[in-house]
């Protein structure tokens, strides 16, 4: 089958594969959605077997091509895009396909149809699909909530206390492959990462940890984790004595905490923002 918004180079004979799909751009709050996508890739050691179009689904205006010029040399220029890896994982697990992109600017309902086509082809057992947002939450919280359709991912949701989404407002790419799944039907999951809106400017290991230990259950593959568990012991240090020398910051956690045994979580959020309460962590860690 040939699709328009993405290009398959090969296709490896695979196992029910599991897609997940990681977003960088809106939906990517403290890089955890795109970051855990691209973790799996690399633990995982993932072959590439395909990319997105650019030109079927980027709007080069507001997500431009990156170039690189040395002394007046045009060396690359390179589009946005992402690339789609595929995962052999030892008998008795799922095999994966894992796609790491910028989130398209055109043509949602295509590629998102063009992509669970594909997973029905491959007979996927389901489609994941990851973002991250800032939420009034601090940062040793572990709050994931999901929408999800059919009955596939239910066990593992409930296992891990995943929290149901009520929404009403304007929607990400990844609803429309969620619809494209139930259209198809193909179970899929939309899955949100709640990161504390306090703390930006870092990637947050430990919200990616525990996404990871959901998708291992979701998805029925295993994976090591000592780096990753590794990178978030060393910035959560960090974090930690950031925070005891920082008196505005400790006073936004402790407002957080109040609204959360008051149970009245609203907007604190933006009144952070509004006082100049946010902290970028990259002007403060270590590299």
């Amino acid at each position: 089958m040939e699709y328009q918004t993405f290009r398959l180079e090969r296709l490896p004979t695979l196992t029910a594969p599991v897609f997940i799909i990681g977003f960088r751009g809106w939906g990517n709050a403290l890089e955890v959605s795109a970051g855990t996508a691209a973790y799996l890739v690399e633990a995982l050691q993932a072959v590439s077997i395909g990319h997105i179009d650019p030109d079927a689904c980027y709007r080069y205006d507001e997500n431009r091509p990156v170039v690189n010029i040395e002394a007046g040399d045009l060396k690359s220029i390179t589009p946005p895009g992402g690339s789609v890896f595929a995962v052999e994982t030892p008998p008795g697990e799922n095999d994966l396909v894992i796609l790491v992109a910028d989130e398209p600017s055109l043509n949602w309902y295509r590629f998102s149809c063009e992509l669970v086509d594909l997973a029905h082809q491959l007979g996927a057992p389901g489609v994941i699909t990851l973002g991250s947002m800032f939420d009034n939450v601090l940062h040793t919280d572990r709050i994931i909530s999901a929408v999800t359709t059919g009955s596939f991912f239910e066990g593992a949701v409930g296992r891990h206390r995943v929290v149901p989404i009520d929404y009403h407002g304007p929607s990400a790419i990844h609803t429309t492959i969620l619809e494209a799944c139930r259209k198809r039907a193909v179970a899929g999951a939309s899955l949100w990462s709640h990161c504390p809106v306090y703390l930006q400017g870092i990637t947050h290991h430990g919200m990616m940890l525990q996404l990871v230990r959901l998708l291992t259950d979701m998805a029925s593959f295993s994976v090591e984790t000592p780096a990753l568990e590794a990178r978030w012991q060393a910035l959560d240090m960090q974090i930690r004595k950031l925070i005891a020398d920082n008196p505005k910051l400790e006073e936004i956690m402790d407002q957080i905490r109040r609204k959360k045994r008051e149970g009245a979580m609203q907007n604190l959020g933006q009144q952070g923002n509004g006082q100049g309460k946010v902290i970028n962590l990259q002007d403060f860690l270590d590299p």
